[in-house]
C-alpha cells in the first residue's frame, strides 16, 4: 500500500499577501511572527505583514532572532518570548530558516522545557508519526520568501544543537496555510536565487528516485524538475521576471511535497553534516556534492536517471553535447554559479579527516561507509 499525505492549504498568486489577516484570521488573535533581524532591507516587508494583520484585529509579538542554521539556544529565547506573551498561533515569514524557528516554536509550546536531544531521537522518521510532545502544539502558517527549502508544505525542522544540524520530524509540524507570493522573491539576490532554486531540485530529484517515493509523489517531482529546467536560468539571469519567479515558487512547493512524502538521498545527510564543520549555505553544500553522487550512483538509478537527463533535454535550452545526467548537472551548476569544490569553503586536510570520521557516515540508509567517504573524497577538488 501506498500513502500520500499533504495537509497544508495553499494560497498562490502574486498579491496574494494582502489577503493575509482572511487567511490568519481562523487561527486566533494574537501571533507570533518570526523572522530574521528587524532590519533593512526585510524591514519594510515585516512592517507590511504586522500592518496587515493588525488590521484584521490581530495583534502581534515578533521574535526577530533568526540566523542562517537556527541553533537551539536561539529557538530558547523565542520559546520563552512566547510563554511569557502566549499567542494563538506562529506566523513564519522568509526562507527555511525562519520556518524551520517556527516549527520548532509551535511544536515545543507548552512544554516547561525543551529536552531538545530526546527530541531529534524520538522525532527522527519522516514516516512514523509517535505523540506529540505537548497538547498544546501551535498551528503555523508559512510565507516563505524564497524559493528553495519547501519546508512551508513539509514535516521537518532542521535546528543546530550542540555543533550539529539535526532534523526532527511530525505532522504537527506541517504548515496550516502556506501563501505563496512570486513578488516577495523578486528581491532575492543571484547568489540566493541559483542556491535556493537548487535545492529545491535536489527535493525532487532525490524524493524522485527514492525507495519511499510513490507515483503521486514521483508526479510532483518530474513537475518540479520540469519547472526548475525551464524557469531557474531565467530567474537567475532576469531577476524580476514574475513569471518566473512564480513558476520556481511552485516548482520549490513541489517539490517540498515529493521530499515529504518520499524523503531524500545520501547528499542531504552529507551537506548537513559538512555544514556541521564550515560555514556553508545548504544549496552550495549540495551542489558541491551532487556531481560526485550521481556518478557513484548512476548504476544502481540508471533507469531513473535516463528518465530525468530525457526531461532534462527536452525542457532546458543550455545543453549540449553532455552524454549523461552527471554531465548535464555539471553544466547547469556552472550555469548558475554554483560549481565548486569542498577545497573552496574551506574544507583543510584537518577539517575533512574530522568530517571523514563522523559515525554518521556508518549508519546512514544510502550506502556503507566506503560509499559514502567515496562521494566526500571525489568531491574535494575540481578536475581541472
Amino acid at each position: 500500500m501506498s500513502r500520500y499525505f499533504q495537509p497544508t492549504r495553499i494560497s498562490f498568486g502574486a498579491g496574494t499577501l494582502n489577503n493575509l489577516a482572511e487567511i490568519a484570521k481562523p487561527y486566533g488573535t494574537k501571533c507570533c511572527l518570526v523572522t530574521t533581524e528587524n532590519a533593512d532591507p526585510l524591514k519594510p516587508l515585516y512592517d507590511r505583514v504586522k500592518a496587515l494583520l493588525e488590521a484584521g484585529g490581530i495583534s502581534v509579538i515578533h521574535f526577530d532572532k533568526v540566523e542562517p542554521d537556527p541553533g537551539s539556544e536561539m529557538l530558547e529565547e523565542g520559546i520563552n518570548l512566547i510563554k511569557e506573551n502566549p499567542v494563538d498561533f506562529i506566523l513564519a515569514v522568509g526562507g527555511g530558516s525562519s520556518i524551520d524557528s517556527a516549527k520548532a516554536l509551535a511544536f515545543t509550546y507548552g512544554l516547561a522545557e525543551v529536552d531538545w536531544q530526546s527530541l531529534f531521537e524520538v522525532y527522527d522518521s519522516p514516516f512514523r508519526n509517535p505523540p506529540r510532545p505537548s497538547d498544546q502544539c501551535l498551528p503555523l502558517i508559512a510565507v516563505p520568501t524564497t524559493s528553495g527549502t519547501g519546508s512551508q508544505v513539509t514535516q521537518a525542522s532542521v535546528v543546530t544543537h550542540a555543533g550539529e544540524k539535526l532534523t526532527f520530524y511530525h505532522e504537527a509540524i506541517f504548515a496550516k496555510e502556506a501563501i505563496l507570493d512570486p513578488e516577495l522573491l523578486l528581491t532575492m539576490p543571484k547568489g540566493l536565487t541559483a542556491m535556493s532554486g537548487f535545492d529545491a531540485f535536489t527535493h525532487a530529484f532525490e524524493s524522485y528516485i527514492s525507495m519511499n517515493g510513490t507515483d503521486l509523489s514521483r508526479m510532483d517531482s518530474l513537475n518540479a524538475l520540469r519547472l526548475i529546467f525551464k524557469y531557474l536560468p531565467v530567474a537567475y539571469n532576469e531577476p524580476d521576471n514574475l513569471e518566473a519567479r512564480m513558476m520556481m515558487s511552485l516548482a520549490d512547493t513541489m517539490a517540498g511535497k515529493a521530499l515529504s512524502n518520499g524523503g531524500a538521498e545520501a547528499p542531504h545527510p552529507l551537506s548537513e553534516l559538512l555544514g556541521s564543520y564550515v560555514q556553508v549555505p545548504h544549496g552550495q553544500a549540495l551542489a558541491i556534492v551532487y556531481p560526485a553522487f550521481l556518478k557513484a550512483s548512476m548504476k544502481k538509478h540508471q533507469a531513473d536517471y535516463d528518465t530525468i537527463f530525457a526531461l532534462m533535454k527536452e525542457y532546458s535550452d543550455f545543453l549540449t553535447d553532455e552524454q549523461d545526467l552527471a554531465a548535464a548537472i555539471e553544466t547547469f551548476l556552472d550555469l548558475i554559479g554554483l560549481r565548486r569544490d569542498l577545497d573552496s569553503i574551506g574544507v583543510t586536510d584537518e577539517i575533512f579527516e574530522q568530517i571523514n570520521a563522523h559515525p554518521m557516515l556508518d549508519h546512514l540508509p544510502f550506502g556503507d561507509g566506503e560509499y559514502l567517504r567515496g562521494i566526500l573524497a571525489e568531491s574535494r577538488t575540481l578536475e581541472k
